[in-house]
């Protein structure tokens, strides 16, 4: 499930806070690990990357001290750091990873009658994501149903807020293309956002920005065990 998409600043990244509030879950190991980022810093090293390194380093930290129930601690390997950029960004003409896009008229590109598989694959190719990660983040978010709707009202196959779908120009996230197109083309922002972490992507997608990057010391269990499912589909689909 996916919230309201902030804007791309690269400078927009904070400094985690110290403390999270009353009642969260807290992880001591992001406190030092932060730290020690910091104090390796070098001048060649702009901050914002110095601080996603550290959220990433934390988030594996996080992760691999309290795993998953059903999954076990989670393989540092399996997500590469970053995936092959499928289609050059140089020559995506149609990339735009700011601002509002007609994602809503791609149902009539794709012939909105073809199947899920055809839907994955042009949007792949457009974003530059790996097929079989969105197939993941499908099957965990909906269950691959189109017409999924959860209790907090996301919508569709790739579970996509109202506020998230106006942004992305959706006019309705029940329709198949319209939905994997804006979900994929949102991950491919947090991607980049993130240096090509998919797993800091994938915490994001499931927690919003604004919560990973304020207080990632407080993931909550939700959201590991979301990246663990997300893992394991994963690597079912490139066995």
């Amino acid at each position: 499930m996916i919230g309201k998409i902030d804007p791309l600043i690269p400078g927009g990244l904070v400094t985690p806070a110290p403390s999270a509030p009353s009642g969260s879950a807290t992880h001591p190991d992001f406190g030092s690990i932060f730290r020690a980022s910091i104090a390796g810093q070098t001048r060649e090293q702009p901050l914002d990357i110095v601080i996603i390194e550290a959220l990433s380093r934390a988030l594996q930290a996080i992760l691999s001290e309290n795993g998953s129930e059903e999954n076990g601690s989670l393989p540092s390997s399996l997500f590469p750091l970053n995936f092959p950029d499928l289609s050059p960004q140089a020559n995506r003409a149609e990339y735009h990873p700011k601002g509002r896009e007609l994602d809503a008229g791609v149902s009539n590109n794709l012939q909105g009658g073809r199947d899920i598989e055809h839907i994955v694959s042009e949007a792949s190719h457009k974003y530059g994501v790996e097929p079989a990660l969105i197939k993941s983040v499908i099957a965990v978010e909906s269950n691959g149903d189109p017409q999924a709707v959860s209790p907090a009202g996301a919508r569709g196959l790739m579970q996509l807020m109202p506020a998230t779908a106006a942004e992305l120009g959706v006019t309705n996230p029940f329709d198949p293309a319209q939905n994997v197109m804006a979900g994929t083309r949102y991950l491919r922002q947090l991607m980049d956002r993130y240096q090509g972490d998919v797993k800091l992507a994938l915490a994001a997608y499931n927690w919003g920005m604004g919560n990973l990057e304020k207080r990632p010391e407080a993931l909550p269990k939700e959201t590991r065990e979301y990246i663990a499912r997300v893992e394991s589909r994963y690597r079912g689909y490139i066995a």
